[in-house]
């Protein structure tokens, strides 16, 4: 598969570590524009560079576009003419519908929205994609195996897709707010910082991968470990009275309603 990516930042940069790592893109057949951050991850991936935005496109099977939201139109004008009409569009941006890409590019362009998070890096990614008016099964298959070489993958409705950015994608950052917090705890309490660190990410993995494999409610998961009058139950009684759930529920809501205002 001959791809081309425009966008070579922190999730774009993610997402083709990623992929390489799992064997499924090889740098040969990997176009990057010749720009510094293109060029950095192009010698340490491998791959190739070309001169132009245009030239990155051009005899492209796959195209990946990870720029900001508001470049995305820009982008897409000047790339259109050098586009293979069978060409595969695949938009990282949050926000952006599928409707206002088609109609940049050439009527028929095959268009999907995918939105990860940088997990990807590390093959740990929750991501959920949907597809515009003209892409295929076949296309939207060929996305989704790209995405679940990189973790866990949904389909889900476009209009779902700036909750996905409130959940995943900016999620992933409350929850290395929430790392920090437990590890600062562990400090205040004695532990050096390498241990309480370790010990805070590892619980966050645990807790996160009981509750995929049990399919457990997180209450239920909670309830587990929260015996009565306990150090758990301490501990619970401090963020509820902080309102921790309203508070993160918010930052979810914030994130999302950002993502849509972004759209516009």
């Amino acid at each position: 598969m001959k791809l081309a990516v425009i966008g070579t930042g922190k999730l774009g940069g993610a997402i083709l570590r990623g992929w390489v790592r799992a064997g499924l893109v090889a740098p040969a057949e990997l176009t990057l524009p010749d720009r510094a951050s293109g060029r950095v991850l192009a010698a340490e991936l491998g791959a190739c560079v070309a001169g132009s935005n245009s030239g990155t496109v051009a005899g492209a099977e796959v195209l990946l576009l990870a720029v900001k939201p508001y470049q995305l139109v820009s982008v897409l004008t000047e790339i259109r003419e050098a586009l293979s009409p069978s060409c595969l569009i695949v938009s990282v941006a949050a926000g952006v519908p599928t409707s206002a890409l088609e109609a940049v590019l050439p009527d028929g362009q095959a268009v999907l929205r995918v939105l990860p998070n940088t997990p990807a890096q590390i093959g740990a990614s929750a991501s959920a994609l949907c597809r515009g008016k003209f892409a295929t099964e076949e296309q939207t298959a060929t996305v989704a195996r790209l995405f679940l070489a990189l973790g866990l993958c949904l389909e889900v409705a476009e209009s779902q897709m700036d909750a996905v950015v409130g959940v995943a994608a900016s999620g992933v950052a409350f929850v290395y707010l929430f790392l920090e917090a437990l590890t600062d705890g562990g400090v205040q309490m004695g532990l050096p910082r390498p241990a309480a660190r370790q010990l805070a990410a590892q619980t966050l993995i645990g807790a996160g991968r009981m509750a995929l494999e049990t399919g457990q409610h997180p209450m239920e998961l909670k309830d587990a470990v929260t015996t009565p009058a306990g150090t758990t139950m301490a501990g619970i009684v401090v963020l509820e009275r902080a309102a921790f759930r309203g508070i993160v529920m918010e930052a979810v809501r914030a994130a999302t309603e950002r993502s849509t205002e972004l759209g516009k």
